[in-house]
């Protein structure tokens, strides 16, 4: 808690020094509830140390640009998921088709079915 608190001291210092000129956004102070700092925008932005030339670039600067670069990665993520569960179904069904297939192997053998005339006779 006490570098939350440091850090937001911070903020606060550079925010009184800020010179509007340099096109460097400012960090904004942290939540001090851990919980909802957890998912907290800003402890994924990176910040630049010296001046920007030109413009700042979209995803600091426009907020519609981080979240849709976050849809983006969890977009991604899905379809990862969906991939690995494939492989995952795919190897389900072999492995099933081979134990489907042993068993019917196995009915089939001829020592299979004098076993099964013995424990008929023996009822």
């Amino acid at each position: 808690m006490s570098t939350i608190r440091k850090f937001n001291l911070y903020c606060e210092q550079l925010e009184r020094l800020y010179d509007p000129t340099s096109s460097i956004p400012l960090p904004t102070p942290l939540l001090t509830k851990l919980n909802k700092l957890r998912n907290h925008q800003s402890l994924m932005e990176d910040m630049w140390i010296s001046p920007s030339i030109g413009e700042i670039p979209c995803w600091i600067d426009n907020q519609d640009v981080r979240t849709g670069i976050c849809a983006m990665l969890k977009c991604n993520q899905c379809l990862e998921e969906c991939r690995r569960l494939g492989m995952e179904a795919d190897n389900l069904c072999c492995w099933y088709g081979t134990e489907l297939a042993a068993v019917e192997l196995a009915l089939r053998t001829p020592e299979s079915m004098s076993s099964k005339l013995t424990e008929q006779n023996n009822d």
